[in-house]
């Protein structure tokens, strides 16, 4: 199904515009150090512009597809005569070696290994029916609001939040972060063990991880009731998503950006109302963009399948982008950390992508798989494929 290729290179672009943040430094430097970097003129308005529009919505978006690659899996697996839950465990146990070794070794922002842990989940899901998939994805989604009151209400009686630096972090992650940026290789691990514990901590107060599991379900859904493998069958399923999606989640999202705090921050009214807004508002956008780019496939496939390599490529793109990222501005490559305005580190970003598009083209022109997605499904499947055509 090349549609799911084409959103997914859509949902790498996406995910590189959020994580250039924190490989440029710009996340962990002061207001005043930003204001000073050559051209940043725009950076206030592209920051804007990537809060309302990109931050958040990819990665829903990208767990939506996990969701329907899940089912997409279980089906295959089912019709070879496989055992698909155990197929899928060990498929699960391949991308959490990939995204632990990623997350320590190479970029402490690591998404895959939160993906494999959570997939289990989506396991005792296989035998339900499709209304209490739906009934759990809707719990999911809702349930950060539910934990964010009830921290809120916690919070009331708890012990003060510890001591923070002016741009909000504790002096631990301080420290870490110039290992990274300034140090050699040994810092950079050390560093990268330090916040990859932090995150676990970080999503958690975000309500990352419910999130993530409702997104799973409603892809596990969609994949089922075979929405992508008939977009002419769905057109007016579609339609109506992408209307009530950006209706919905265009004003959430702009007004959970004018909210946005940009991380945890000690329980309140406000993170209150921005959770609110990121739980209605995020999924729904993300949905929409789905939905519109499916519908944009029915009418110009051509056009739109420039993006189905990069997507088909995913994973080896998606850790690609890390080491560009750790190699350009950490300590161990061209130290460009913090040296770099928002609008340019976009800007490269979509040049970068632009190179991916050309680079994976050209890869599966001569092989079959990329090469993280070759080693995946080699370690999945027990046994050594082709690689080449």
């Amino acid at each position: 199904m090349d549609v799911l290729d084409v959103i997914r290179g859509v949902a790498v672009l996406g995910i590189l515009l959020v994580n250039v943040y924190a490989f440029s430094g710009y996340d962990f430097i002061s207001e005043a150090a930003r204001a000073a970097l050559p051209m940043s003129r725009f950076d206030g308005l592209l920051d804007s512009v990537v809060g309302f529009l990109v931050e958040g919505k990819f990665y829903c978006l990208f767990s939506f597809l996990f969701g329907v690659g899940f089912s997409v899996f279980t089906q295959r697996a089912s019709a070879r005569g496989s055992d698909a839950t155990k197929v899928f465990k060990r498929r699960l146990t391949g991308l959490l070696l990939i995204g632990v070794a990623h997350s320590t070794l190479i970029w402490f922002g690591d998404i895959l290994a939160t993906y494999a842990v959570l997939g289990f989940a989506l396991i005792p899901f296989l035998r339900r029916d499709d209304r209490t998939v739906l009934r759990w994805a809707a719990i999911m989604l809702l349930a950060p609001i539910a934990l964010y009151a009830l921290l809120f209400g916690l919070a009331q009686f708890g012990p003060p939040p510890p001591p923070q630096t002016e741009n909000g972090l504790p002096p631990i992650l301080v420290t870490a972060i110039d290992g990274i940026a300034h140090g050699g290789y040994v810092d950079l691990v050390r560093g990268n063990v330090v916040f990859t514990i932090a995150n676990v901590l970080r999503r958690l107060l975000l309500m990352f991880f419910p999130r993530v599991l409702g997104m799973f379900l409603l892809g596990f859904y969609a994949g089922r009731a075979g929405i992508f493998a008939n977009l002419d069958a769905h057109a007016a399923l579609l339609r109506r998503v992408a209307a009530i999606g950006f209706a919905v989640g265009l004003p959430l999202s702009f007004l959970a950006s004018e909210f946005s705090t940009h991380g945890p921050r000690p329980p309140d009214l406000r993170g209150l109302g921005e959770t609110v807004l990121q739980s209605l508002g995020t999924p729904a956008l993300a949905l929409a963009y789905a939905a519109a780019l499916c519908l944009l496939y029915r009418r110009m496939p051509g056009p739109m399948h420039v993006l189905a390599p990069v997507g088909r490529m995913a994973l080896t793109n998606y850790l690609a982008q890390s080491v560009a990222g750790v190699v350009i501005f950490y300590g161990i490559g061209f130290r460009m950390f913090g040296r770099v305005s928002l609008t340019v580190a976009l800007a490269g970003a979509v040049v970068f992508f632009v190179l991916q598009m050309v680079a994976s083209r050209l890869w599966l022109s001569r092989a079959l798989f990329g090469p993280a997605e070759w080693l995946w499904r080699a370690f999945t499947y027990r046994r050594r494929f082709a690689l080449f055509r």
